[in-house]
Parts: C-alpha cells; structure tokens; sequence
C-alpha cells in the first residue's frame, strides 16, 4: 500500500471526510478505525494515531461538525442584526443550512455521542457551547438567565436539532424547517417575556 504523505492537519481532515462517507452509506456500526483506514487507504496505525480509538473518532467528527456550526453562527449573527426578528431569522437559516450542508450522517452520529457517559457529556458541551452563542447574540434583546433562561435556550435547541435533522434527511423542505424554527423560537422567547413582566 502506497500511502500519499499529507500534512498531519490534512490528513485528518481526510480522515473524517472517508468516516462521514463511511456513516453515510453504511451506518456509525461500521464506523470502526481500522475499516477507516482500509477505506481511507492508509496503514491501520494512522486512524489510530489521530484519534485513540473509535470514541475519539467519533467525538472529532461531532467536535468538527460543532465547530462549523459555530462559526456560521458567529459568521451569520455578526451581520446586521439589528433586530430580534432578523437574529431569529439567521439564527435559524445558519442551524438549518449547517445541519444540510453537513449531511444526513450528523443525525446517527449524535446519537451513537449518547453510548457512554463520556460521549453524552462531550455532546452537552458542544451543544452548551452553542446555546452560549445564541445567548449572547439574544442579549440586546431578551435576557435568559436562571433556570427559566436554561429551560427556554433547552428548548429551541431541542427544536432545532429536531428541524435541521428532518431537513438534513429530506423529510422536511429548508423553508419549511427555517419557518417552523423561527415559530418555535418566538413561541419560547414570548413566554420568557411575558414571565418577567
């Protein structure tokens, strides 16, 4: 086996790109570092040499697909948003667009994160890490805090997941899921607000 010599960074980006492909069109249960490597066509000790074993493997491409979401965050509510109506509606079309541009396989591998308590608790990180950043960008306008704030933000995190795996899987149309989520995220915002009245 002739393996082409990457940077270390490049490398692993090809790796996780071959396990999505794997999840993709086979299912996280075949998702194992040695099957990696032989699709990958590198020697067995490189998967291994990124990622430990199959649970780093599979927290790196959670943590990969995290990060990207993240940054289209970021990169969305950064624009003029000036208002809580457009922060929702970017919000919501930046959750629903990265959960498509990902692929159907975000979906099995969240929930293979939920096969040990170590894995659950990396996945709560990531998905606290992203109702931060929807905290924040809501600050100028409604402020969640407290155990209600936790509630409301639990939320419309539920319903996004929700929404951009049905759309990810084609059970729902973008629009379709960006309008539900907006509905969703009103919903919850408006009986944060009437609560503090």
């Amino acid at each position: 086996m002739v393996v082409k010599r990457l940077r270390k960074e490049d490398r692993r980006i090809q790796l996780l790109e071959v396990a999505r492909g794997i999840v993709r069109q086979q299912g996280t249960e075949a998702l194992t570092l040695g099957y990696l490597a032989e699709r990958a066509n590198v020697t067995k000790p490189i998967p291994y040499d990124h990622f430990g074993d199959r649970e780093g493997l599979l927290m790196a491409l959670y943590q990969d697909y995290s990060d990207r979401q993240l940054n289209k965050f970021r990169e969305t509510l950064n624009v003029d948003n000036k208002t809580l109506d457009n922060t929702v509606r970017f919000f919501s079309a930046a959750y629903i667009d990265c959960a498509i541009s990902a692929g159907p396989e975000t979906g099995p591998i969240a929930a293979a994160l939920s096969g040990s308590r170590a894995l659950q608790t990396f996945r709560e990180a990531c998905v606290a890490e992203c109702a931060d950043c929807l905290r924040t960008a809501l600050s100028p306008y409604i402020t969640l805090k407290g155990v209600q704030g936790e509630a409301a933000l639990t939320a419309i995190i539920g319903a996004a997941e929700a929404l951009s795996t049905a759309a990810s899987n084609g059970v729902l149309a973008r629009n379709v899921a960006e309008d539900m989520l907006c509905g969703a995220m009103f919903g919850v915002l408006n009986t944060c607000a009437d609560s503090t009245k």
